[in-house]
């Protein structure tokens, strides 16, 4: 049944339930527990007989969500399946218990019951009495959506003051599987078949010798593996070293949700965590050789940051390290030698350096091949100064002059305010009478519409005058950098260092003998911030300058496993 005809006939004084409709139901409990799952069947059993128990009414099968969270729909895929059903035409109205059953998020309530609505569905909340057919719904919807929302923030913030509250009486909280121990009444016990290797990975680790790679590697061969009897992957050994409760520390508000919404957490600094000496947590390890262990790593962990496009020669061993990506696995590549092949070295995908080509079968480059392409790169870059200059000037100018802008967020805001002008006459009209429910809608909404698309507008004019603000002075800085930089014209090394932003390696054809390599300068002269992987999956924030196709100099393969090359050049225009 149509939105218009079943608001006409609520108009004239019909209820809900007399009309013909197609009827389903939405039920949601938000824990696991069996007395949840017993509302729920409470929930399901009420709405069947409520729905078939009226005459008028059509059944239509519900929508059930177990054990999921009403703060968010994004993890509620029986609701999310029940609006895209409600698109296709399925039924005409969700009956649900109340505002909190259906979203406890404001902005996930109105969004949801208005693009049903858009699509003839309304939203019966049984508990509450109200239908989204109804024309005063809107506004209802608004204070009970509003309360109930309320209600996930203070649940938030009941969860936040009982955590420092055990935190502050020394319980231990947070997984019960900790490797070396066991959980018993809220105290850590130690498991000594598992405390031994955890002895060893300290051990080795503190001694200097092992990164850990080497280190999982040789544990492996020692006969220590983890809990599922296969090699330590680095995260888990990392996350060994740097957990104190194997000095008998304990350490809590590592974590802090900022958004009770969205459930996005931030990590809080050390200085901020809680961090003390606990007689619940006996230690598997001394103070001293935990403090050692972790020395190693904070210095490793600071060289690595230094390497990824900010150090200096003397701190990187070689110039493309942690400057070159897989695509495959965002994973940095690196440099591989031989007795046989001592100076002819070559660059793979970490994954490939570990485990070969059952873990990646992303190219295999000649460091020879590298340097050919950054020399022609920089003859491109010095020789066709100009034209580079030239692009960046082109680009800017499809931008609006700064000075236009004021002018035309202005003609925008009069054409909003004249439609709104427009809007309160067609109340006036419907009000006296002069025009139909139906022209009233149908009129209104295409004035929303209009005032949509000229917000719209006004929000990229806005975007485009930043982007101006903050970018145009780039031009200088790049073209000062091309021309007092030209003393590295003839020092491959020099420039790699200086310039290459990163280069993202990826197969043609699925061959991984045909390379595309996407390489981003930065000429802008500024700090990149280090980062996990490579910042231009996304070809964000940067501009081409050119393409071309290389041949290798590396002939040590048959011909017929040659790398070819195609190169894509880019320039890094926004880094913040």
């Amino acid at each position: 049944m149509r939105f218009y005809k079943v608001r006409e006939e609520l108009g004239k004084g019909k209820n809900i339930t007399t009309l013909p409709l197609r009827v389903t139901f939405y039920a949601r409990v938000s824990t696991e527990s069996d007395e949840q799952l017993n509302s729920l069947d409470n929930q399901i059993s009420f709405f069947e007989n409520f729905i078939k128990s009226n005459k008028n009414w059509t059944y239509i099968k519900g929508y059930i969500d177990e054990g999921i969270s009403g703060s968010t729909v994004k993890k509620r895929k029986n609701f999310l399946q029940m609006i895209e059903d409600a698109k296709s035409g399925y039924f005409d109205l969700i009956v649900t218990k109340e505002v909190s059953r259906f979203s406890r998020n404001l902005s996930d309530s109105i969004k949801y019951t208005q693009e049903l609505l858009a699509n003839d569905v309304g939203v019966y909340f049984q508990s509450n009495g109200i239908n989204t057919y109804d024309a005063n719904s809107e506004f209802i919807l608004n204070m009970m959506g509003s309360v109930a929302q309320e209600e996930v923030k203070r649940l938030s913030s009941r969860v936040k003051w009982g955590h420092k509250e055990a935190i502050k009486k020394g319980r231990i909280l947070g997984s019960s599987s900790i490797t070396g121990y066991k959980k018993d009444d809220a105290k850590l016990v130690i498991v000594e078949e598992e405390a031994k290797k955890i002895k060893k990975i300290f051990e080795l680790y503190a001694s200097g010798k092992y990164g850990f790679y080497k280190l999982a590697v040789e544990l492996h061969r020692q006969g220590i593996n983890n809990y599922k009897g296969n090699i330590y992957d680095k995260d888990t050994l990392k996350r060994i070293i740097q957990n104190p409760k194997y000095k008998g520390f304990y350490r809590g508000h590592t974590t802090e949700t900022i958004d009770y919404r969205t459930k996005k957490r931030i990590y809080i600094p050390k200085e901020e965590q809680v961090i003390y000496k606990d007689s619940k947590i006996p230690p598997i390890v001394s103070e001293e050789l935990w403090n050692r262990a972790n020395e190693i790593l904070d210095t490793r962990s600071t060289l690595m940051k230094l390497s990824n496009g900010n150090a200096k020669k003397s701190e990187r061993k070689y110039c493309y390290t942690a400057k070159i990506f897989c695509s495959n696995h965002n994973t940095s590549y690196q440099r591989m030698t031989n007795k046989r092949k001592k100076l002819k070295p070559r660059w793979a995908c970490g994954n490939y350096v570990k485990y070969k080509l059952d873990a990646c079968t992303s190219p295999i480059i000649a460091e020879m091949d590298l340097n050919n392409i950054f020399i022609i790169i920089m003859e491109q870059v010095f020789n066709n100064k100009n034209e580079i200059i030239k692009e960046m000037l082109d680009y800017y100018s499809n931008l609006k002059i700064d000075n236009n802008y004021q002018y035309e967020i202005s003609n925008i805001k009069k054409e909003i305010r004249s439609i709104e002008t427009k809007k309160e006459k067609l109340l006036e009209l419907n009000i006296d009478g002069s025009l139909s429910n139906i022209e009233f809608k149908e009129r209104n909404n295409k004035y929303n519409e209009e005032i949509l698309s000229l917000n719209s507008k006004i929000n990229q004019v806005e975007q485009e005058r930043k982007l101006i603000k903050d970018n145009f002075g780039n031009i200088k800085v790049i073209k000062d950098a091309i021309e007092k930089e030209a003393d590295y014209k003839n020092n491959v090394t020099e420039f790699v260092d200086k310039f290459l932003e990163e280069i993202i390696v990826y197969k043609e054809n699925n061959d991984r003998h045909q390379l595309l390599l996407k390489i981003y300068l930065n000429l802008l002269k500024k700090l990149i911030p280090p980062e996990n992987g490579a910042r231009h999956i996304k070809d964000s924030n940067t501009l081409p300058i050119f393409s071309k196709e290389v041949e290798t100099l590396d002939l040590g393969r048959s011909d017929f496993k040659r790398n070819s090359f195609k190169i894509n050049v880019y320039l890094s225009y926004d880094i913040n």
